[in-house]
């Protein structure tokens, strides 16, 4: 086994989640560390293969995983979620360090409960904290002790090798993501619609969305009239959002898939508290406009994208 410094990274939740944390594993390889991962098979590929030594997927009950990662013999566990059966996987796999968030009195007994499973915590609020800084430096924040002087990248170019694999042929297409969490942030169908067609006045518009959402892909296809690209992959779904020239996604994967990867995203977020999420979930490594759903934003959004990909301020909504 090798004798470098080693941590594993618990993240059971969703794609974008797990791509916060990226400037933590570039800075752990900066420093030397041989890296793991515990993802669920959702976000299974969130990394590059060169982001993680090993990689141990959570099909079912995280807990079981504990034999396979003790044998990987971590020095120490960081673990970036709120999910208990994380906190239980690395007490039962015996890593000597365990770092995790606790929330105080937000959440006293959960707080007494991770303090008996961790040997260290950080606080996090529990609830929408105006000043809490952004996703990816919360996640930082889990290493100050193993890397006290680090700080977490925002060069799409540290950062881009530890979320895609191949380097991708450049497409001079816009990208938009397609995903019903446009309707679960509040966004109509007609709408989002509406974006799209205003997004053409920039130049050819590509439609991405998973094959998991084949039921909204369909619908808006139907709705718009072109055809919607399915990915059942998430692999070439990063590159296809990776090498576009920049693209229009709600408050979801693709967005910060963009965010580390340097390409120019106008994002939507949902209406309610949005100060406090574009602040909290904004791209990280590149360039950005937030846009709120609401009222004709549509336009908005259509105006975010042509700035960013004309460097020209755009006003063409004026309510």
């Amino acid at each position: 086994m090798s004798t470098s410094p080693s941590a594993v990274i618990v993240r059971l939740d969703a794609v974008g989640d797990a791509l916060t944390a990226v400037p933590l594993i570039a800075a752990l390889r900066a420093h030397g560390f041989r890296v793991g991962a515990v993802l669920r098979p959702g976000n299974a590929h969130a990394y590059s293969a060169r982001a993680c030594d090993a990689l141990h997927i959570a099909a079912e009950a995280p807990e079981r995983l504990a034999p396979e990662v003790a044998r990987e013999k971590y020095d120490c566990a960081l673990i970036v979620t709120e999910k208990p059966e994380a906190y239980r996987l690395a007490a039962r796999a015996r890593i000597p360090q365990r770092i995790g968030f606790e929330n105080g009195w937000g959440k006293p007994l959960k707080t007494l409960w991770i303090g008996r499973l961790c040997t260290q915590t950080v606080f996090r609020t529990a609830g929408l904290d105006p000043h809490a800084p952004h996703e990816c430096k919360v996640v930082f924040s889990l290493a100050r002790t193993l890397l006290p002087d680090a700080e977490p990248s925002r060069n799409p170019a540290v950062l881009r090798r530890y979320v895609i694999d191949e380097e991708p042929q450049p497409d001079r297409r816009i990208a938009m993501q397609i995903s019903d969490k446009w309707a679960r942030l509040g966004a109509r169908m007609e709408d989002v619609v509406e974006a799209a067609r205003r997004a053409r006045a920039f130049g050819e518009v590509r439609f991405l969305c998973a094959g998991s959402e084949a039921a909204y892909g369909n619908r808006f296809a139907q709705e718009i009239g072109e055809p919607v690209e399915f990915f059942d992959d998430l692999r070439p779904w990063k590159n296809a959002v990776a090498c576009a020239r920049a693209i229009l996604s709600p408050d979801s994967g693709a967005a910060h898939v963009a965010g580390m990867t340097g390409t120019p995203v106008a994002v939507c977020f949902e209406a309610q508290h949005f100060d406090l999420q574009s602040a909290r979930w904004s791209p990280w490594a590149a360039p950005y406009r937030a846009v709120k759903i609401d009222g004709a934003w549509p336009a908005v959004a259509a105006d975010a994208l042509g700035e960013l990909l004309t460097g020209s301020p755009r006003i063409s909504y004026t309510g």
